[in-house]
């Protein structure tokens, strides 16, 4: 039986006044839509369930997968090969020409990396797998991760090997050997060279300082590389419409340096790059406009992506 809100007495089913105090029993109670059973009007809560009144229930956030599998669906290898097309798609959009998707899509099916991504695919998927087995949910962000890397490394494979006549812009393939590095195992100035591809480049770019005209290099320490002493700096390129390095950008063995025409002098480390996007014509770098030209950009993007995080490198550096 159930309590009177007011003095406690036991309440006869059905009752709509109590028969002790003669309270009006419905006026000052509501029933629970979870558990039916009946709370004193000014609840929050339920007091029999603690089910929410006010519909404010409290909800752990739930992880939301960038690649989202149904680990009960039929075929776990087909829905990995879904979500590699919409990268691709993402990847075209962003690097090269959206209108030529289709291309992209007709190469994957009738070049050789067909048969070599169907076996990866197998592989990404299996492990998706054996991850969700063993930690369910909380597996999803290290899923993520693993098909993220995974991506990645197919996606220039593919587009470095089988596309080059669809890209617009030459990237080398010196960067494939770079699908999986570290710090300490690097040789970051070698890292650089073989990403930015310098021989194909029209801008002007120095390397050796001792050879640099001293006004030059004291213009672009004045005006943006703010390199510390103990800082090595692998280049430095002029981008001043007067051929006087007071606009340019510079990268060391910590951060990059920059400064465009009529704008101020930026410098991001590497371990301090957070957010890294590619525009149409030039790149926001933790929300900072840069830009040389679409091959430079492009390549750097790229290249800065790899140095995301990094705090330090081991490697002797070698000279230009």
């Amino acid at each position: 039986m159930k309590g009177c809100p007011n003095c406690a007495a036991e309440i006869i089913p059905g009752a709509k006044f109590c028969h002790r105090c003669g309270d009006k029993i419905a006026e000052k109670t509501k029933l629970c839509p979870a558990c039916h059973e009946t709370n004193p009007l000014a609840s929050v809560f339920c007091h029999h369930c603690g089910y929410h009144f006010e519909g404010r229930q409290r909800h752990e956030a739930v992880y939301q997968p960038l690649f989202p599998l149904d680990f009960q669906g039929a075929d776990l290898t087909n829905q990995v090969k879904a979500l590699f097309f919409r990268s691709l798609r993402k990847r075209v959009e962003d690097e090269h020409d959206i209108n030529r998707y289709s291309d992209y899509v007709e190469r994957f099916y009738a070049s050789a990396f067909h048969s070599i991504y169907d076996s990866r695919s197998r592989q990404i998927a299996e492990d998706a797998s054996q991850q969700w087995r063993r930690f369910g949910q909380n597996a999803l962000p290290e899923i993520d991760r693993r098909i993220d890397h995974a991506f990645e490394g197919l996606l220039d494979y593919f587009v470095i090997q089988f596309c080059p006549d669809l890209n617009g812009i030459i990237l080398p393939e010196t960067i494939l050997k770079y699908d999986s590095v570290s710090p300490e195992k690097t040789d970051l100035w070698q890292m650089i060279r073989d990403f930015l591809d310098f021989r194909r480049e029209n801008e002007h770019f120095y390397f050796d300082f001792i050879a640099m005209p001293e006004q030059l290099l004291a213009n672009a320490c004045k005006h943006y590389l703010f390199a510390d002493r103990k800082e090595r700096v692998f280049f430095l390129c002029d981008l001043s419409l007067k051929g006087n390095c007071k606009e340019g950008f510079a990268m060391t063995d910590r951060a990059l340096y920059w400064r465009t025409p009529y704008g101020k002098p930026q410098a991001v480390a590497y371990h301090q790059l957070i957010e890294l996007r590619k525009e149409k014509d030039y790149l926001l770098i933790n929300r900072q406009f840069f830009t040389v030209n679409p091959s430079m950009n492009l390549k750097m993007c790229k290249l800065l992506k790899k140095l995301r995080g990094w705090k330090s490198v081991g490697a002797t550096y070698e000279t230009a």
